[in-house]
């Protein structure tokens, strides 16, 4: 598999992240999410890359800067909130919201920096 972006160096501090399920992150361009799906998950044809590529383990994060809520894609199996709790914190977010695929569930919490998949979360 060839992931057509560098890994993120340093914090999450890109708008739009991408954690491949071997947990490295890769910065993705507005809109490229498209290309990152033709590359690692072409049998996918979902029609939101961001869908597919969490139906093939990976994590995508935005930050759309003009809430102060950052939004997840993740695999119903994720579990390490380690990530999300980090592209939070650098982008100041007063909010998580995380669709989790393919169950649907949505996981939301006011509090990022102590968000957990697995504990408390805000209905």
């Amino acid at each position: 598999m060839s992931v057509p972006f560098p890994p993120a160096e340093g914090d999450l501090d890109a708008r739009q992240v991408a954690v491949a399920p071997d947990g490295t992150a890769y910065v993705v361009p507005s809109g490229m999410h498209e290309r990152l799906r033709s590359a690692v998950a072409p049998k996918r044809d979902d029609r939101d890359p961001k869908v597919a590529l969490a139906l093939s383990g990976w994590v995508c994060l935005q930050a759309d800067g003009m809430t102060d809520r950052i939004n997840v894609d993740a695999p119903d199996a994720f579990a390490d909130a380690t990530p999300v709790r980090r592209f939070a914190r650098a982008h100041d977010a007063g909010s998580v919201a995380v669709a989790r695929h393919p169950s649907g569930e949505v996981c939301r919490s006011t509090d990022p920096a102590t968000f957990a998949l697995d504990g408390p979360v805000d209905e």
